[in-house]
């Protein structure tokens, strides 16, 4: 169903209230019924419009009158009654078509709540105006009725077997003697049933009897507790002090927790930093001394050569050096300390080279023309230097 049920409810007691003659049902719109939307649809427009020039239901018979019908319907009532009917939903005669005939059942029966007399006379001299207010009433009368419907069913199914033991009690002949056996037996019954209700009436007497004990000494006990409950809550506990103040304490222990963490926290961040910082440095002053080696190893390389010319000044001041600069390349490779080149020996154009590091014999081929003393002390200081500068890695 494609609606309500409040929505098809109520379309069918402004039906029976504007005095639709055929009855109808919730159930008839659960399936398409196009006959009854059509008869529906044809009575609505004539008391709307009873000029109206529409064709009866009797002669709508295939697909072509069917259309034909709506849309005149539709251009009728659009035309006089400004209201507007989708003729697609009005087709498919189920519950939208419902929706589209509730609009001009809602405006049919809102006139006639407005002016009942005139509708009165309209309809005849019965008045049959209906409240929504008695429909409650209506539905509760049917609902009733249904069910002693289903009770007078229930009975008349079992009519066979009852008739049969109705016939023969009627044909049976009964002795007073009978009778009165039986009538003593009931009324033995009754008293034995009456003595046992009186036992139960007295259990339940003394059952009550107890429990309105047993509450009376609830009701004091709770009492007690009460009076108690508001003594307690006068008084002071005595270790309320102690513990007003061990929560103090707590509270300080507690902001100095957050003090402390606060500062390790910090502290930890900056050793970090300082950690970051430091490997920085150690990994540069490292570069720095890789190139200084290979620096050094390319001037060496020269001096091999024969394209670095040294004097004795300057060699001696590169053999000091040379020492020197272990002792810096040791120190830089501490965190706290940089490297320092040494200077180099100056050239053939005068210019001073970094140090030198390795052997120097090539340049003995290149000092022939000194004096023998000259080229002696060259050679020990040669091999000094070159046993010098050999430790150099």
């Amino acid at each position: 169903l494609k609606m309500s049920f409040r929505e098809l409810r109520n379309f069918t007691e402004m039906m029976r209230a504007l005095g639709y003659s055929r009855p109808i049902s919730i159930e008839n719109f659960r399936n398409p019924n196009f006959e009854l939307v059509l008869d529906i649809l044809h009575w609505l427009v004539k008391r709307y419009e009873p000029s109206a020039d529409l064709p009866a239901p009797s002669e709508v018979h295939n697909m072509q009158d069917r259309v034909i019908f709506l849309k005149q319907a539709a251009q009728l009532m659009a035309a006089k009654g400004r209201i507007k009917l989708n003729t697609k939903r009005l087709y498919q005669a189920d519950g939208y078509a419902v929706k589209e005939l509730l609009k001009i059942s809602q405006v049919l029966y809102s006139a006639m709540r407005s002016n009942p007399e005139e509708d009165d006379e309209m309809l005849g001299s019965e008045s049959f105006t209906l409240k929504l207010t008695d429909l409650k009433d209506i539905r509760d009368l049917a609902s009733e009725i249904t069910e002693h419907g289903a009770i007078v069913s229930e009975l008349l199914a079992k009519e066979d077997s009852l008739r049969e033991a109705r016939q023969r009690a009627i044909s049976r002949n009964l002795e007073m003697a009978d009778v009165e056996k039986m009538v003593r037996a009931s009324i033995l019954a009754a008293e034995e049933n009456i003595r046992y209700k009186e036992k139960m009436m007295a259990d339940l007497e003394t059952d009550r009897s107890k429990l309105e004990s047993k509450i009376k000494k609830k009701q004091e006990e709770l009492e007690r507790n009460e009076k108690r409950l508001r003594s307690l809550q006068t008084v002071r506990p005595a270790f309320m002090d102690e513990y007003e103040k061990l929560e103090e304490d707590l509270h300080d222990l507690y902001r100095d927790y957050l003090e402390r963490f606060r500062n390790l926290d910090y502290l930890e961040f900056q050793l970090e930093q300082h950690n970051r910082k430091e490997q920085e440095r150690i990994e540069q002053n490292e570069r720095m001394m890789k190139r200084m080696q290979d620096k050094l190893k390319e001037d060496e390389l020269k001096v091999l050569r024969g394209d670095v010319q040294l004097d004795e000044k300057d060699l001696e001041d590169s053999l000091l050096d040379d020492a020197s600069s272990e002792e810096e390349v040791i120190d830089a490779k501490r965190p706290t300390s940089h490297a320092k080149g040494g200077e180099r020996p100056k050239t053939k154009s005068g210019a001073r080279s970094s140090k030198v590091v390795g052997s120097m014999r090539g340049g003995a081929d290149d000092d022939d023309d000194d004096d023998e003393s000259g080229s002696g002390d060259g050679k020990s200081g040669s091999g000094s230097g070159s046993g010098e500068l050999s430790e150099d890695p």
